[in-house]
């Protein structure tokens, strides 16, 4: 028992690294891949010993893509340029898809585990902070020229991600008054973190966590084809009003908002996707070209790149970097794995909504947003191969798939199995 508990507590600190993205910069590159490795072999005896359930069709789906995924990594990687840096991709990959993932999506304690490590990433990151306005900056600092701040374990554009992943949860645990100090603290330190990242990709997906939980709570108040219209209905009359609200007061907004931000909605009210962001212009115009020079098979993963200011980048736009560098099966596999769950999204709201304890319910609506949140950044950023970008994937990926399990759907102890035991 003391193993077992020890092992748990290894793997709640493994997922902490795995969210502190940016330890690969201040302490070593390959600290994830070290400390998956250590472990892996401290645990292992645990992980021989669990039972996995992977029969549901949910998740068979989802293994078939990832291999689907790997594979044509693998394959296209054969005749690029730098067949060993993409065989090298294709390996980390499957040890990321085809080994942890399948280990979370088999188990729920491990889940458990996962889940309930991101409020401590976020609390932590809150006191590093606030630590570096008031003691040092080795803590936490202005890291860009456009004020964006970073923490010893999250630079800017990765400090947003963590805060974003407890929004759903913590707003929807408010409202239905649940342990209400807690949430409101976690609330507060999730958009602490969002607005002093002033992430442009961060600000978008706070406003449609917004939307997000209006949508769920007119959807449970009345479920119905005319509720779900209703909800449709409100989420695009508040998109048509903040959009008129932004067209006409435009100077205020931009003394309100960071200047990235204000950026980012200009090019979505007002269509200057150009001046907004130039360089990403530039990526999206190299993508398409090479898609349309051949759509069928790509030219090795990270092989499309622009030149910038600051270098060869690779194209910010997941979806379309697949396209270009593994062609149109990549894209199949990638889109088929990333919104795939898409499919199941009904019968998930149904089941869901039958739980008796709003903070359960509020953990897989939670679960539902995280999926939307990585499936829309992939618009703005490239696909990885890092544990720090599929963490927050594969995570609620696996707690979504936990609805369909045999065991959950034929008994009624959901909240035994979260509330209680996330400890949250």
């Amino acid at each position: 028992m003391k193993y077992t508990n020890l092992t748990y507590g290894a793997i709640g600190i493994w997922v902490f690294l795995l969210l502190a993205a940016d330890i690969k910069v201040s302490i070593h590159p390959q600290i994830h891949w070290g400390a998956t490795l250590s472990v892996l072999i401290f645990a292992l005896p645990l992980f021989l010993r669990l039972k996995y359930s992977l029969a549901a069709p949910l998740k068979l789906f989802a293994l078939f893509m990832a291999v689907l995924l790997v594979v044509t990594i693998l394959l296209v990687s054969l005749t690029s340029e730098n067949p060993s840096y993409g065989l090298g991709q294709s390996a980390k990959l499957s040890i990321i898809l085809l080994g942890a993932f399948p280990l979370l999506l088999g188990n729920s304690r491990l889940v458990k585990i996962g889940i309930a490590t991101i409020p401590v990433a976020v609390f932590s990151n809150l006191i590093l902070l606030i630590l570096g306005l008031t003691a040092s900056p080795v803590f936490a600092q202005l890291m860009t020229g456009d004020n964006r701040w970073g923490t010893f374990f999250n630079y800017p554009g990765s400090l947003w991600r963590v805060g974003i992943l407890v929004v759903v949860l913590a707003m929807y645990a408010l409202l239905h008054k649940c342990r209400s100090a807690y949430f409101a603290l976690l609330l507060a330190a999730a958009l602490v973190l969002i607005y002093f990242d002033s992430s442009r990709t961060g600000a978008l997906l706070l406003f449609l966590a917004f939307v997000f939980l209006a949508f769920i709570i007119l959807w449970e108040r009345r479920q119905s084809l005319l509720a779900g219209v209703i909800s449709i209905m409100t989420i695009l009359a508040i998109l048509g009003l903040l959009g008129f609200i932004f067209y006409n007061n435009q100077e205020l907004v931009r003394q309100i908002l960071p200047q990235r931000v204000v950026q980012t909605f200009e090019a979505i009210f007002i269509g200057n996707y150009e001046e907004a962001d130039h360089t990403r212009y530039e990526m999206l115009q190299a993508a398409q070209a090479q898609i349309r020079q051949n759509p069928l098979w790509g030219i090795g993963i990270g092989n499309t790149r622009v030149d910038t200011n600051e270098g060869l980048m690779v194209v910010h736009n997941a979806y379309l970097q697949v396209w270009a560098d593994l062609g149109i099966m990549g894209l199949i596999a990638y889109v088929g794995l990333v919104l795939g769950w898409l499919i199941w999204l009904p019968s998930f709201f149904r089941c869901v909504h039958w739980r008796v304890d709003p903070i359960e319910r509020g953990l897989y609506y939670n679960a539902v947003f995280m999926l939307f949140f990585y499936a829309f950044s992939g618009l703005f950023h490239p696909i990885s191969t890092e544990w720090s970008e599929w963490i927050s994937f594969i995570l609620p990926y696996a707690l979504f798939a936990q609805v369909f399990s045999k065991d959950e759907v034929r008994n009624a102890k959901p909240s035994q199995l979260l509330s209680r035991n996330l400890n949250l």
